[in-house]
């Protein structure tokens, strides 16, 4: 997951519901917090 985590590879649909079913959340919980998080990085550079 580390290129993922550093925005070097873009997760398919079907890692992105392995991930959520690995967390205990739904795939729209994961999307929302992964869109908050790089809303506020986003923030942090400006």
């Amino acid at each position: 997951m580390g290129k993922i985590e550093r925005g070097e590879h873009m997760p398919t649909l079907a890692l992105i519901l392995k991930i959520a079913i690995a967390l205990k959340i739904s795939a729209a919980d994961l999307m929302v917090a992964t869109e908050s998080n790089l809303r506020a990085a986003s923030k942090l550079r400006t």
